[in-house]
C-alpha cells in the first residue's frame, strides 16, 4: 500500500477536552483523536476544541488552577480528619429498658458534629444499621480522597 493512502486514512488532529470523557481522558488533557471524531462528535457536542497554541497555553493554566484546587481541597479533607480522629460524640435520646424509642441515623451525628464546627455529609459517615441502643458506638468516616476518620459516638439516656 502505498504511504499517501495510509496517511489520508490515519489523519489525526490535536484537541484539547473542554470537560471529562471517559475514554479519552479529563477536562484540559491535550489528546490526539481522528479528524473524522473530532468533527463529527467532539466538536458539534462541545466536549472538545482544537487545540491551538493560545488555547494550549489556556488548557496548561486551567489545569495548573485545578491541581492547585485539588491540593487545597485535600489539605481541608486532612485537617478535618485529623479533628476528627478519636473525638467522642455524646448523643442524649430517649430510651426505655436500654431501648431507644427512635434511631440514631447519620443525619443526627452529622447534626452533633455541625455543633462542634465540624462540618461532616451524612454520606460520609458509616453506619451498617440505625443506632438503637444505649452504649458506645466505634464510627467510621469516610471523606473525600480516600480519607478516613474513626469517631466513637456515646449514647446517653435524656
Amino acid at each position: 500500500m502505498p504511504d499517501f493512502q495510509v496517511s489520508a486514512i490515519m489523519d489525526n488532529m490535536k484537541i484539547i477536552l473542554l470537560q471529562d470523557f471517559k475514554k479519552i481522558g479529563k477536562k484540559g488533557d491535550i489528546k490526539e483523536v481522528s479528524d473524522g471524531f473530532a468533527r463529527n462528535f467532539l466538536f458539534p457536542k462541545k466536549i472538545a476544541e482544537i487545540a491551538t497554541e493560545m488555547s494550549v497555553r489556556k488548557a496548561e493554566t486551567l489545569k495548573q488552577k485545578h491541581a492547585q484546587e485539588e491540593q487545597a481541597d485535600l489539605e481541608k479533607f486532612q485537617r478535618l480528619a485529623g479533628q476528627l480522629e478519636g473525638k467522642d460524640i455524646i448523643i442524649q435520646a430517649k430510651e426505655k429498658e436500654g431501648k431507644l424509642f427512635g434511631a440514631i441515623h447519620a443525619k443526627d451525628i452529622s447534626k452533633e458534629l455541625k455543633k462542634e464546627n465540624l462540618v461532616v455529609p451524612e454520606k460520609c459517615i458509616v453506619l451498617k444499621s440505625p443506632i438503637k441502643e444505649l452504649g458506645e458506638y466505634d464510627i467510621k468516616i469516610e471523606l473525600e480522597h480516600g480519607i478516613e476518620a474513626a469517631i466513637k459516638i456515646i449514647v446517653e439516656k435524656a
